[in-house]
């Protein structure tokens, strides 16, 4: 089934890149993006980590192509088939160095090409730095991303130097095609009150301080 669908997808994409022109992803014009080749327009997965399930591969399981675009030229079919023998999802990521503290906007677009077969599972989740974003498992088409690139944002806070976004993958009788990353500096975060507090304490101490040291 799995491969019937391929060669399906396979034939389109031919039609679909002998009618486009060359274009940037949405992605690309995102002022400060953390995230590379956030629009798989180099045609692969140039600094993109491939995990997971990864022994499926081939062009069948998942792979960058035209007809999965969201934006400009390519987008990115994802799958993993945990019915006919896989043993866990395939997963995306990028290692993104950042502010410890510091808030992010974290966005991207998902299709989910079809509804699940019954007895087979649909299932996407996001995380940044650890923390779920998103955690998807339809088993009925959901409003709104059925064939429809739908964008996802969501706000995460980073707790260090580097922070890890990751994207998974599975879907065991189709596809979900996936475009169009970024992560972006949106502020600070706002400091816990005990924080505020032994800052009170601390600015009140130097004051006594300076008081005593003029009389």
């Amino acid at each position: 089934m799995k491969k019937a669908f391929s060669i399906l997808v396979l034939g389109s994409c031919v039609l679909w890149s002998g009618s486009q022109a060359t274009a940037a992803s949405f992605c690309d014009a995102v002022s400060g993006n953390l995230v590379l080749n956030c629009g798989f327009e180099t045609g692969d997965f140039t600094s993109w980590t491939v995990g997971g399930n990864t022994l499926n591969s081939g062009g069948n399981y998942y792979g960058v192509d035209a007809f999965d675009a969201n934006s400009g030229n390519y987008g990115a079919f994802m799958s993993q088939d945990l019915v006919d023998g896989g043993t866990a999802p395939v997963t995306l990521s990028q290692t993104l160095s950042t502010a410890a503290g510091s808030i992010y906007s974290v966005s991207f677009w998902l299709e989910q090409d079809t509804v699940p077969t019954a007895g087979y599972t649909h299932a996407f989740y996001a995380t940044f730095g650890g923390t779920t974003l998103l955690n998807l498992t339809p088993t009925v088409a959901v409003p709104g991303i059925v064939g429809t690139f739908t964008e996802y944002t969501y706000s995460g806070t980073a707790t260090g130097a580097s922070t890890a976004l990751t994207f998974s993958f599975e879907n065991d009788d189709s596809y979900w095609s996936f475009d169009d990353a970024s992560v972006t500096l949106t502020g600070t975060a706002t400091p816990e009150p005990s924080t505020w507090i032994l800052a009170g304490i601390a600015l009140g101490v130097l004051f006594q301080m300076k008081r005593v040291s003029r009389a």
